[in-house]
């Protein structure tokens, strides 16, 4: 089955649209520090992605992954976008020695491309989803970081980024399209997440997070040669810390 009105279509498509424009206005609000409209900007890009979820289920939209609509080029553009922090230079200094990983993801339809929108969300739902909870996470993880550093805080942001894991678990079109872009985002999930375990002195998850980190830089995938040398070091730097606390309560 597919989507098979004009008016079905074009819902679909308005709700692709709108996922994408929300999520990269979300992504200029935290770059300017705002993040509450950041995260209301993130949340109703969600919403759209339900709604696109619940249209492709009352269609009963049914891929095969061997057809050519499924097998086209990728309908969308996606972009690394650096986030500047807002701390004061006292708050900067009481965590200098913790590395925070701050690019977003912003992301463009690919014009140069024929889109068929019946199969569009169905090849890209859980990959989309998955960074827009990933900026949304980072917008929260930004705040918390800006004004405060409660256990409350910092364990909704866990949360936050886990929701973006198991998104990126379930994708197929990133790891398809967009590896590098997907590495990437594997890398920021885990250190950010050991970040706040370790904030939390919660160590042992902490060191659980770094040493998956470790993993993945000894693969030498496409996303782990394109990291900045900045943002390896700081990664390593937070692992490495994680390890010699460790070491020395055992001690």
């Amino acid at each position: 089955h597919i989507l098979d009105t004009p008016l079905k279509q074009i819902k679909m498509i308005n709700n692709i649209n709108k996922i994408l424009y929300c999520n990269n206005e979300g992504v200029k609000h935290i770059s300017n520090g705002r993040y509450s409209s950041a995260k209301k900007a993130f949340r109703a890009a969600l919403v759209c992605l339900k709604q696109c979820e619940d249209q492709q289920h009352q269609q009963e939209v049914v891929v095969d992954e061997n057809s050519p609509c499924h097998q086209q080029s990728c309908p969308l553009i996606l972009e690394t976008y650096p986030i500047p922090s807002f701390r004061s230079k006292s708050r900067a200094e009481d965590d200098s020695q913790q590395y925070m990983f701050r690019n977003a993801l912003t992301v463009q339809m690919n014009r140069d491309v024929d889109t068929d929108y019946n199969y569009l969300y169905s090849k890209i739902g859980a990959g989309l989803t998955a960074i827009v909870v990933f900026n949304l996470s980072l917008a929260s993880h930004c705040n918390a970081e800006r004004y405060n550093w409660s256990a409350a805080d910092l364990k909704k942001v866990v949360k936050m980024y886990s929701k973006a894991w198991e998104a990126l678990y379930n994708d197929s079109w990133l790891l398809q399209h967009h590896q590098i872009h997907r590495d990437t985002m594997v890398l920021a999930l885990l250190n950010n997440m050991g970040g706040i375990f370790q904030k939390l002195a919660n160590y042992q998850k902490a060191r659980h997070c770094f040493k998956s980190l470790r993993k993945v830089f000894s693969s030498k995938t496409a996303g782990v040669q394109a990291l900045r040398p900045d943002a390896h070091y700081g990664m390593m730097m937070n692992a490495l810390f994680v390890d010699q606390r460790n070491t020395a309560c055992a001690a």
